[in-house]
């Protein structure tokens, strides 16, 4: 996975631009946290974060992570304007292009908010002790006497106020203060920060005007399909293209590497065009892939201790235990599929592109080949240095796919083959059979039956032909259902309430915290009908975000599965939009259940098999949940939330079924002919 470093307090620098204020700060590389004198802005330095307040007290933040329904634009400009004590009626946002100045601009890992909140919070105190000593002197007082409050200085003695446009003008010539003297607001001071706060989009989301990538279109726009290897690692050999030629509003077919392109006047031509097209390929070594053959030989490789298959397994009388665990391949499955539009020039080319990772091109050294899209523009075109502009659209979706950059690498090919503007289109079958998966892998697990038994893992992954990648929450995922499964078994292997035994096993005290909280709120231990049962379980992901779920479960006697109720309790440290909290922690329940019940990657002769939702289906709205989230108060600095409803569900949901049925489903999905296997 392609984690996004952590970042610290950064350099300041500010400047003047016409009759506004320009605060930026730069967060490339690690530099110290000191500020910078004030400088003239020249308008060639462009910040990662900046703050402009114009004559009319308008704010303008831009954000330099990508929006995918997570809110960032929104809980990234309440945290400045926090400290700014900006009129959040008056707050604007702008979307940063792809830029080194901007620092890491990878958005994954729920890392936004933690790696934000402090140099956020110290532009915007640096902003605000910069407008009130501008008031001061006008006034002729002790900034001491001075406040501020939605846009505007106050002066405590008279009731005097200005508003921060009208001092924009004399706060430019004032010198930088020095980070040091400033003072950042106690949180029992916040206003903004901690109230629920719908998306800055939701407007443009509700009019139709909020631009994803399938929305972009630019002067002259084509569109594309392309036409891929069915088979990973395959290569192309040759293509008959006649026929496709003479479908109505097809203007051209070009090869680009190792696929082919239908080039046309629209989406439905494009794809007509491609349904006609004549390709051979040489499929290579991954012809014969195949989920059983790919299942006999890792079971192969298991102790001979242990039955081979996770059907079968149970705890033996030894006074040792011993389980296999399964996790299949898993697609993302983004309701947006991949697309992405380039405009390939003479010395330049421009990207429009629902991404997560805006910075592919100036990280080509960190790229793997198929990857390297500088490369192929600078081999293709003669270009040096960043020829690249990419412009960040919202997403439908991301999930940890769009970290990936191949659908733009297929867009800037095209685009330079044919010389005018591309959207390159993806159908749902080309995403579901072409993506980055989560990868498969069987996990033998062993420990002593005892309550402090320390668990002994041996993973086993899937052949290194298919391509995988990051997965919303990558392999905490599957950690936490091999650890939190396992709990359980030991639990009742040794005759223990599930719950008291983690109680007793969890030593980390936020962790142990959320576990005890959540137990009350879902009244763990009290009688359900017949026919349910409940689960519980608990994981931080990646150390952080103590997360704890019960859930409720029933099982028919054919083993159909019902998830009813969800509790989750979750500490992220000081919530800045607890809407957004709510929204991402039900969020994660739904993709995790997704998984957890449905979702399933297989192969046959080297081809995935699933192609639509109708054999890779999500969790639809009448089979959701009711789900309770409860926020833990807390004081700690920020952490992420995006990911860390998904790992804990999966087990609690296994768990749930046990209490049910006392029967172990040990693989996912969690289906009912298992169910009937355990029977």
């Amino acid at each position: 996975m392609e984690t996004p470093s952590s970042l610290t307090r950064r350099q300041f620098l500010k400047g003047s631009l016409g009759a506004s204020l320009l605060l930026s700060f730069h967060l490339a590389g690690c530099q110290s946290s000191s500020l910078l004198s004030s400088e003239q802005f020249d308008g060639t330095f462009q910040p990662n974060v900046f703050l402009r307040i114009d004559p009319d007290n308008t704010v303008t933040i831009t954000i330099p992570r990508s929006e995918m329904g997570q809110g960032v634009r929104t809980s990234l400009a309440m945290i400045l304007a926090e400290e700014l004590d900006a009129d959040w009626s008056q707050v604007r946002v702008e979307q940063a292009r792809a830029g080194h100045e901007y620092g890491d601009q990878t958005t994954g890992g729920s890392t936004s908010i933690s790696s934000f909140w402090q140099p956020l919070r110290e532009a915007g105190a640096l902003a605000r002790a910069m407008l009130i000593t501008a008031a001061a002197q006008k006034w002729g007082v002790d900034p001491q006497t001075c406040a501020t409050e939605k846009g505007a200085v106050i002066h405590k003695d008279n009731g005097q106020q200005l508003f921060y446009g009208e001092l924009i003008g004399l706060a430019t010539q004032l010198p930088m203060p020095d980070l040091a003297s400033l003072s950042l607001k106690d949180p029992k001071d916040f206003r903004i920060i901690g109230t629920p706060t719908e998306l800055v989009d939701n407007s443009q989301f509700v009019d139709g005007s909020a631009i994803f990538g399938l929305d972009v279109k630019v002067p002259n726009m084509l569109y594309a399909a392309i036409a891929r290897c069915p088979v990973f690692g395959g290569t192309l050999i040759n293509f008959e293209a006649s026929a496709t030629k003479a479908v109505e509003g097809v203007r051209d077919v070009v090869e680009i590497d190792n696929a082919v392109a239908v080039v046309a006047e629209n989406t439905w031509a494009a794809l007509q065009g491609r349904e006609a097209l004549q390709v051979t390929w040489d499929e290579g070594p991954n012809a014969t892939l195949n989920s059983e053959t790919i299942h006999q030989n890792i079971l192969a490789q298991l102790p001979a201790t242990v039955a081979k298959g996770s059907d079968n397994i149970q705890a033996p009388n030894t006074g040792k235990m011993e389980v296999l665990y399964e996790i299949p391949y898993l697609a993302h499955a983004t309701m947006e599929p991949m697309n992405c539009v380039a405009d390939v020039r003479l010395n330049h080319c421009e990207v429009w592109a629902p991404t997560q990772n805006p910075q592919f091109a100036q990280a080509i050294k960190q790229l793997p080949l198929e990857r390297r899209v500088t490369r192929f523009i600078s081999r293709a075109l003669g270009l040096h240095g960043n020829p690249v502009t990419v412009n960040v659209t919202l997403m439908g979706g991301g999930f940890g796919r769009r970290l990936q950059v191949d659908y733009i690498s297929e867009a800037i090919q095209v685009s330079h083959a044919v010389g005018q503007p591309v959207q390159v289109v993806w159908t749902r079958e080309d995403d579901i059979q072409h993506d980055f998966y989560h990868p498969l892998s069987y996990h033998y697990v062993s420990s002593e039956l005892d309550a402090m038994a320390e668990m002994k893992q041996q993973p086993y992954y899937g052949p290194a032909g298919v391509p995988t990648g990051a997965w919303r929450s990558v392999e905490h995922f599957t950690q936490a259902f091999v650890q939190e499964c396992f709990v359980d078994e030991l639990a009742a292997a040794l005759g223990r309430d599930p719950y008291e035994l983690r109680l007793e096993r969890t030593q980390e005290p936020r962790l142990k915290a959320v576990l005890e909280l959540v137990a009350t709120k879902a009244n763990w231990g009290a009688p359900l009908p017949e026919g349910w049962g409940r689960g519980i379980a608990c994981y931080s992901t990646w150390g952080v975000t103590p997360t704890a779920e019960v859930v409720e479960v029933s099982v028919t006697e054919d083993g159909q599965i019902r998830v009813h109720r969800v509790v989750c309790v979750i500490d992220c440290g000081i919530v800045v939009n607890p809407d957004m909290v709510r929204a991402q922690v039900e969020g994660g329940i739904a993709f995790a259940l997704s998984a957890a019940l449905k979702g399933k990657i297989t192969w046959e002769n080297g081809r995935v098999q699933q192609s639509n939702f109708h054999d890779y289906p999500v969790l639809q709205i009448h089979e959701m949940p009711v789900v309770e989230v409860h926020i833990m108060p807390s004081s700690e600095p920020p952490s992420g939330v995006g990911e860390m409803s998904g790992p804990p569900l999966t087990p609690a949901v296994a768990n749930a079924i046990f209490a049910a049925t006392g029967k172990r489903i040990r693989r996912i999905p969690l289906q009912t002919e298992d169910l009937r296997k355990a029977g």
